[in-house]
């Protein structure tokens, strides 16, 4: 417990215990390790998985999980859950700990992550994963391949309604006013059966998948996309940046307001500022649009800005 003395007197606050920080570690864990093999996993198959996650994280964080798998194991034991052979086996396991993430390693922030690619890159990360051709594999092929198309953050295709002629979208981000608004509408007009049965497939799969738990599954398809990239060769590329790519792709034909409307920002500089630049746009003959409402919005904000900004 800690006791904290501010303005306004004493605030008490309790912090988690670190026996449930451990579970909730082990738990990721093991969700990581389920993904990966495509089943489910034992607490032996979860410790193994992070002893092949070779240069992915800090040696801080190595500690953490590793304490926390040990705290598992001994809860296991005393559970009776484990016999004593499995119980050596684990801890034998738990004591070859993957390489950690060099020092001088490039940071995992959103600055950091690259906000284009090509499309051979693309086709590259594909056939990797259709090689290895586990459930998990298919589910995050099947996301990039719609997300270049429809360039949704990707926790927003939960939830997400296909209709006959819009996309319907809950947007992310929609608090203090920086969205559009708090759905928007992507046309759908002109685009093949065969790419709207797999973005249903995919908003249903993905619903599935989750099991109420979208940003877990979000987080797991992100690192198979880097093991999937590392394979294939390539600089690796994040799930956000084929919603980079997508937004560079409508540059390339579209208006301000459009791409704006598109990407469900309220601001056009925000659009135009904040992702990849036209020059990194594919060449393709269509693009998927928000729907005249929506850009009709974009303008709406945009003259009530200009109606508050100061004559000079």
């Amino acid at each position: 417990m800690i006791i904290r003395v501010d303005a306004l007197g004493l605030e008490v606050t309790r912090e988690p215990s670190t026996e449930a920080l451990y579970r909730e570690r082990v738990a990721m864990l093991r969700r990581r390790a389920s993904e990966d093999m495509g089943c489910g996993v034992s607490l032996f198959d979860t410790i193994d998985c992070l002893a092949l996650a070779h240069e992915e994280f800090s040696p801080a964080t190595l500690r953490q999980y590793s304490a926390a798998l040990a705290m598992a194991i001994d809860f296991a034991e005393e559970l009776g859950e484990l016999d004593d052979k499995q119980v050596l086996a684990c801890r034998e396991r738990l004591t070859h700990r993957p390489a950690p993430r060099k020092r001088g390693a490039e940071k995992r922030t959103s600055a950091k992550k690259r906000k284009s690619m090509c499309a051979s890159e693309l086709r590259a990360v594909g056939e990797a994963l259709r090689k290895r051709g586990r459930a998990g594999d298919m589910l995050l092929l099947r996301l990039l391949i719609n997300n270049v198309v429809f360039g949704l953050r990707p926790s927003e295709y939960s939830g997400a309604e296909v209709g006959e002629i819009y996309l319907v979208v809950q947007t992310a981000k929609a608090t203090n006013g920086r969205a559009l608004s708090e759905t928007r509408e992507l046309e759908l007009e002109g685009l093949p059966d065969g790419q709207i049965e797999s973005l249903c497939t995919l908003i249903a799969d993905l619903e599935t998948a989750a099991q109420g738990n979208v940003p877990a599954l979000i987080d797991s398809l992100g690192a198979r996309l880097r093991r999937a990239c590392k394979s294939a060769g390539i600089e690796p590329f994040s799930l956000y940046t084929t919603r980079h790519q997508a937004i560079a792709n409508l540059k390339g034909s579209g208006s301000a307001e459009e791409v704006a409307a598109f990407a469900g920002q309220g601001s056009i500089h925000t659009a135009r500022k904040s992702y990849a630049p036209r020059s990194a746009a594919w060449s393709i003959k269509k693009t998927v649009r928000a729907s005249p409402d929506m850009v009709e919005l974009v303008r709406a904000r945009q003259a009530s800005r200009m109606a508050l900004q100061p004559k000079l």
